[in-house]
């Protein structure tokens, strides 16, 4: 009698997996917390979608808003879920913690201050020079005018020489003095500074935040953007009591060949202390996976399937709600391959109540099947979640725009 095969049994966030331990399915599948970036327009918050240079994109219907962040106050909001993404972005050599804004910095004081010494000091040594010059000109005019009779024709001009190279000798004399009273100062004594800038250094007056890492990805990004969540507690806080600084900022295409990123952010209260710092990539409004994201499950395309109908069930527990695909299920090669026309064209999905593809067609009634094998292959490689009535899967049609389901 054949021996049926063993199955290997393991838990995920509220689901329980059965796999074939010897027909192993590719894990091509990310399962990470996430987090969503809401900003406020007037009295609501609306999630962010893009951001360009320091603006943040937002949609209101079908209208496109840009909402500025520098020089203004905005109201923003930072939600946490769990997310699924097909690829996954290497974060290599993240750092993160305190700094200083230049005005603030102890050592680029110290720096100033050890240029201004060496200016003072410049200064003196070219009065020397001076003086010294003076010197040789005023002894020349001096034995001239001992050979110039007081009745000849030329003694006013010896005598102007002679007054001039006195007077070059008293400024460089001048000079000098006042050179070697600015090195001798508490404003150009670098090893009375020097000590300053330990102490401040110690007293850990730090009022802004730095972040660098190196960014690739195996799968090109071409609408990349970061949001860096800095946590701090001021130096007086309680021990719960935690603020945020959130950072973001659109980036360059990201591909294999990594790139370093740097950020020094200031406006953090001076002393502030670190408490944790995440940063979080997003391409075309979605955001992906990194080596570095929280909760962090491998999964096969079924098992992700399986987590998204059960979640979805937990959200909506005596809900009733329409089938819906789930953005950013779109690959990038399978993105490649698609027309702007079946990117842009908008289809119906025919739904199963486990979330998986039953057909795809023009309307929404299911009479008129869609004969474009592309698209049904795109699809049938996107993540749906199923319709429900009083919290029960049931089978149901979801409206589908291919170009919004690309991450």
């Amino acid at each position: 009698m054949k021996t049926p095969p063993r199955r290997a049994l393991f838990f995920l966030p509220c689901l329980l997996v059965a796999a074939w331990a010897d027909q192993p399915a590719s894990k091509t599948v990310t399962l990470f917390m996430g987090m969503d970036l809401a900003v406020q327009r007037e009295a609501s918050f609306h999630r962010v979608v893009d951001v360009n240079g320091s603006e943040l994109k937002i949609k209101i219907g079908k209208k496109e808003f840009f909402v500025p962040t520098r020089r203004q106050l905005t109201g923003l909001k930072v939600d946490y879920g769990l997310k699924l993404a097909q690829t996954k972005v290497q974060l290599d050599g993240l750092q993160s913690g305190p700094s200083y804004t230049p005005l603030n910095d102890p050592v680029r004081k110290f720096n100033a201050a050890s240029g201004a010494a060496g200016g003072a000091a410049a200064v003196r040594d070219l009065a020397y020079g001076r003086m010294i010059q003076a010197e040789i000109s005023l002894a020349a005019a001096n034995n001239a005018l001992s050979q110039t009779p007081e009745t000849s024709a030329s003694r006013g001009a010896v005598e102007a020489a002679f007054e001039s190279a006195s007077a070059e000798y008293s400024a460089g004399a001048q000079q000098a003095e006042t050179g070697n009273e600015f090195e001798m100062s508490q404003q150009f004594n670098t090893g009375a500074y020097a000590d300053k800038m330990q102490g401040e250094i110690a007293e850990g007056n730090y009022d802004a935040m730095e972040v660098s890492f190196r960014v690739s990805s195996p799968v090109e990004l071409t609408e990349p953007y970061m949001v860096i969540l800095f946590k701090y507690r001021e130096r007086d806080a309680k021990e719960g009591d935690v603020g945020m600084l959130i950072h973001a900022k659109q980036l360059e295409r990201i591909g294999p060949k990594s790139k370093y990123i740097r950020v020094r952010e200031g406006g953090l209260p001076v002393g502030f202390k670190f408490v944790d710092c995440t940063v979080h990539i997003y391409n075309h409004g979605e955001e992906v996976a990194t080596n570095l994201s929280a909760k962090s499950v491998e999964l096969t395309h079924e098992e992700a399937q399986q987590y998204l109908v059960i979640e979805h069930m937990g959200a909506h527990k005596q809900g009733t709600v329409p089938a819906a695909v789930v953005p950013g299920g779109l690959s990038a090669a399978m993105r490649g391959r698609l027309t702007a026309g079946q990117l842009e064209r908008t289809c119906y999905a025919k739904i199963s109540k486990d979330g998986t593809l039953l057909g795809v067609y023009l309307d929404e009634s299911g009479n008129m099947a869609l004969s474009d094998p592309l698209v049904a292959d795109a699809l049938a490689e996107s993540f749906f979640k199923p319709a429900l009535v009083n919290g029960k899967p049931v089978e149901g049609i979801a409206r589908v725009r291919l170009a919004d389901l690309a991450f």
